[in-house]
């Protein structure tokens, strides 16, 4: 398997012969002096060396395609920061060339027309191990694809199987069971049961759509344009989270205003028991907790009524059309996700995320016992606005944060949550019939 050595060695040797596969950027590589910098915005991974592995990874791209650092300005920025900088960025007519994008901001931009056609790219990961999960097929758009997609992750039950095992308490199969191994376990305020977010943060989202689908409740039809939040599976989701924060006190109350980082700090801090999401909690630990690394479970959601969901995440590189290097742009991409260096990053990274590629789960990396459940939640993990397809509406939706308003209308103001989610409902339908044409 090749290392992040390996490859860093590789990208200091000049090859005197180019084999036919040789990738295109390789073959074209261009020693002229450029006027304008190569701009790459990632956003953190929340697993520090996840960031450097990415980070190693593009330079080395650079030294191979003949670019030099100083031609290359390649910033980490915060998850809470992404949005608005890109945003300010649009706005202003400077965006980023090359930016790693959630599936909402993926598609609103592409219905802005702020991104360059990615077929090719896209087309060639097709062919790659296994091909790509079909969530990827949703952001293809008439045909042709704007963005590349990075990783594909389920939002799991991050738990602390070391208090569960003291207590010979089994991982709760229901809402109801693990209310009552929340309120049996913690011992507040130093620990508390479940960090859900619920801050006006991205987090927010998937946290409180995984209650309220197992309650029957959901956002949007199949068809992108029925708007049915409003509905009694909705509403009994929301009364749910209510109770867990007012009636059982099982949250802990900052959870109002925490960021995308509040759950995983909670958690790495063993301030919590339990929170849902991505694997950036786990991966941080491999090399700043090692025990709590080791005591850490990756189990499926609690159940309801209409059964269990986790949020499925996905990622994508954006290549905005304003770039005047699209081709060393697009070579970047092609060697990120070139399976051999994807599986350096994704498994040195602890399983920050997983690949996109159907046929790179064979390893022995992802037969470790802590991601036993993982392909399951793949295969059946939802997004947002399942059954509804990644549509522009949900990314204005998702990073206006009408959840986690909702939420606080009831958590905050004291409203009843029929209310609260009555006003959502008028909102995301609002959102919706302004973005049919897109």
């Amino acid at each position: 398997m090749l290392t992040r050595r390996n490859i860093l060695q590789q990208a200091g040797k000049t090859a005197v012969v180019l084999a036919t596969t040789a990738p295109w950027w390789l073959v074209r590589r261009a020693h002229a002096a450029r006027p304008h910098k190569l701009i790459v915005w990632n956003t953190a991974a929340l697993a520090p060396q996840v960031d450097k592995i990415m980070q190693e990874q593009c330079y080395a791209y650079a030294k191979q395609a003949g670019i030099k650092e100083s031609e290359i300005d390649y910033s980490i920025i915060g998850s809470a920061q992404i949005t608005p900088k890109l945003a300010a960025s649009l706005e202003a007519g400077s965006p980023p060339d090359v930016a790693r994008l959630d599936a909402w901001l993926a598609t609103l931009y592409r219905s802005q027309g702020h991104m360059l056609e990615v077929t090719d790219i896209v087309d060639k990961m097709q062919r790659g191990p296994g091909g790509l999960f079909p969530i990827f097929s949703e952001v293809v758009h008439e045909g042709k694809s704007y963005v590349i997609p990075q990783s594909v992750s389920p939002s799991p039950l991050v738990a602390r199987m070391d208090l569960l095992e003291a207590a010979k308490v089994g991982p709760p199969k229901t809402w109801d069971e693990f209310i009552e191994v929340c309120k049996k376990l913690q011992q507040p305020p130093k620990l508390t049961g479940y960090g859900i977010c619920l801050g006006l943060t991205g987090d927010t989202n998937g946290n409180v759509m995984s209650i309220v689908w197992s309650y029957g409740g959901k956002m949007v039809e199949a068809d992108n344009k029925t708007v049915v939040l409003n509905s009694p599976g909705t509403i009994k989701g929301v009364q749910v989270i209510a109770d867990m924060y007012l009636k059982h006190k099982i949250i802990p109350k900052g959870a109002i205003s925490w960021d995308n980082t509040g759950n995983n700090k909670a958690y790495q801090s063993k301030q919590v028991i339990f929170v849902q999401n991505a694997t950036s909690i786990y991966a941080h630990l491999a090399d700043s907790d090692k025990d709590l690394y080791n005591s850490t479970g990756l189990l499926p959601m609690p159940a309801g009524p209409a059964g269990a969901f986790a949020t499925l995440n996905a990622t994508y590189w954006g290549l905005f059309r304003h770039n005047p290097y699209p081709e060393l742009a697009k070579g970047l991409i092609d060697y990120w996700m070139a399976p051999e260096n994807l599986r350096v990053m994704i498994e040195e990274g602890d399983g920050r995320w997983g690949p996109p590629y159907k046929g790179m789960y064979d390893s022995d990396f992802w037969k470790r016992p802590v991601f036993a459940h993982w392909r399951g939640m793949l295969e059946n993990g939802r997004h947002i606005a399942s059954p509804g397809t990644a549509h522009p509406a949900v990314g204005e939706v998702a990073h206006t944060y009408v959840l986690g308003r909702m939420m606080h209308r009831v958590l905050v103001e004291n409203w009843e949550a029929e209310k609260a989610v009555e006003e959502a409902h008028n909102k995301i339908v609002e959102i919706y019939a302004r973005h049919q044409s897109a």
